[in-house]
């Protein structure tokens, strides 16, 4: 599969040079207010004082893992697992854990919570109150204990098995069956055409309490996991604590297992996938190019960061002919959109590059044409000075619009940033770097080099993808 940013770094890498006079490979130096650190056992943490909202902090514990790591016989169990650590761990069995934080003001759905996905598994707790040192203490325990200390009781593992059934009986719409269609085609060849999250039924009634147990313990490890607090805390105090709290999780084995790279495979010939569903209120279809996301050690280098803004101004630019048409009063769709080479959000060695429109019933063929049309326009003839100088003008104002909001960034924001770089490892500048960066790179480039990375973006029917949802 075609390497796009091997294909930009050929094509852009000396102009940028003689221009910049910098190296593009060197990496985005960190904000130094954020403290990141690893212990003895592998398990990493990252830790920022913040005091957007004052007197609060959020807590997270990420783990690297989901569904992709199931074995066939664990479907499910991922996010299982998931509900399981609010039913009982070692230092706050059955719904203690619960109760205590709610007494604090944690209320559970909304401060307190998780999600599954196929590579990720993320435990938070937001806006908990950090002026008592009692209650920093009791939310890294809670962190602590989702790490390694989870309980797994039988009799809790068996009452869950109906809060999950119910919830795929639930979860069971058109919308998630589209999203499970999609996957099948642009995973195909791959666990992920094969895993669907929340597993069947079948296997929910049936697994053993060893198959729930042997994910766990080959998966929640510290090497693939990290913790991360942000808010209005003592960063040293914090550090400390997690230091004493985490010791005791131990490390992997030497010969623990490793996560498997998945590549999805190419293809030569269009992969078509129709989902037609009652409840479907619109028309929809996307057209979809895969390729290799760049490898998670470049993802910090201001190459990343420049292939990023070059992006941003083919979306910014594709975007507005799009509305433009959609204004028409003859217009072939409602709305389109277009996004080159973004991660796919699923799978972490996979980009896309497509478009996607929503129509009017009996109107999906002429959108799909107009669509198509206007994305071979793009590849083969690039876009105008005008154009180029509209995008560079909203760039522009969007940079400084995120600089002169600076001050008022909550815990959120700094947390994402943390968890991106630990999974990704995208850089974390402070905002007087990126302001810097991102400014001189958006006054540096031209329309014809925004026009080389647009030519290259896809090959016409090469690993192609084409979902309809109607």
């Amino acid at each position: 599969m075609k390497r796009l940013f091997f294909v930009v770094v050929a094509l852009v890498m000396t102009s940028i040079t003689t221009a910049w006079g910098q190296d593009p490979m060197q990496p985005i130096p960190a904000d130094e207010n954020i403290r990141v650190g690893k212990l003895d056992n592998g398990l990493t943490y990252y830790i920022r004082h913040n005091a957007k909202p004052e007197g609060m902090g959020n807590f997270y514990i990420v783990h690297d893992v989901g569904a992709i790591q199931e074995d066939d016989n664990q479907q499910g169990l991922a996010h299982f697992l998931e509900h399981m650590a609010f039913n009982g761990t070692k230092n706050y069995p059955e719904k203690t854990m619960i109760e205590y934080l709610e007494k604090i003001g944690v209320k559970f759905g909304a401060n307190l919570n998780a999600f599954t996905s196929w590579d990720l598994t993320q435990y938070f707790m937001t806006d908990v109150p950090v002026a008592r040192e009692t209650v920093i203490d009791s939310t890294l325990t809670i962190l602590h204990d989702w790490s390694h200390f989870i309980a797994l009781k039988e009799k809790e593992i068996d009452a869950e098995r109906g809060v999950i059934q119910e919830e795929l009986r639930t979860r069971d719409g058109a919308s998630w069956r589209s999203t499970i269609s999609m996957l099948k085609a642009v995973g195909k060849g791959t666990k992920y055409a094969e895993r669907n999250l929340i597993g069947h039924l079948d296997g929910l009634k049936s697994f053993s309490y060893d198959d729930i147990r042997s994910f766990y313990n080959k998966w929640y490890r510290p090497d693939y996991q990290t913790v991360v607090v942000v808010g209005d805390i003592d960063v040293d105090k914090v550090e400390a604590k997690i230091k004493s709290i985490m010791a005791d999780i131990p490390a992997p084995a030497a010969d623990a297992a490793q996560k498997e790279v998945i590549v999805v495979p190419d293809n030569k010939e269009p992969i078509v996938s129709i989902f037609t569903d009652p409840e479907q209120q619109r028309s929809q279809l996307q057209i979809l190019y895969k390729s290799q996301a760049m490898p998670k050690q470049l993802k910090g280098t201001v190459m990343y960061e420049l292939l990023s803004i070059m992006k941003s101004y083919v979306s910014v630019m594709m975007n507005e002919r799009l509305n433009d048409i959609a204004r028409k009063p003859d217009a072939p769709f409602l709305n389109a959109g277009f996004q080159p080479a973004s991660g796919f959000g699923i799978c972490p060695t996979l980009d896309v590059t497509g478009g996607s429109l929503m129509t009017q019933d009996g109107k999906l063929l002429a959108g799909y044409k107009a669509l198509l049309t206007e994305m071979e326009r793009m590849r083969r003839h690039g876009f105008t000075v005008g154009e180029w100088e509209r995008a560079k003008q909203n760039l522009l104002q969007s940079v400084e619009s995120q600089y002169n909001s600076r001050e008022d960034r909550e815990h959120e924001y700094y947390a994402q940033r943390c968890i991106d770089n630990f999974r990704e490892g995208t850089a974390m500048p402070s905002a007087e770097t990126e302001y810097q960066l991102d400014k001189q790179i958006v006054e540096m480039m031209n329309v014809a080099m925004i026009n080389q990375v647009a030519q290259q973006l896809y090959q016409p029917g090469k690993n192609m993808v084409i979902i309809v949802n109607s």
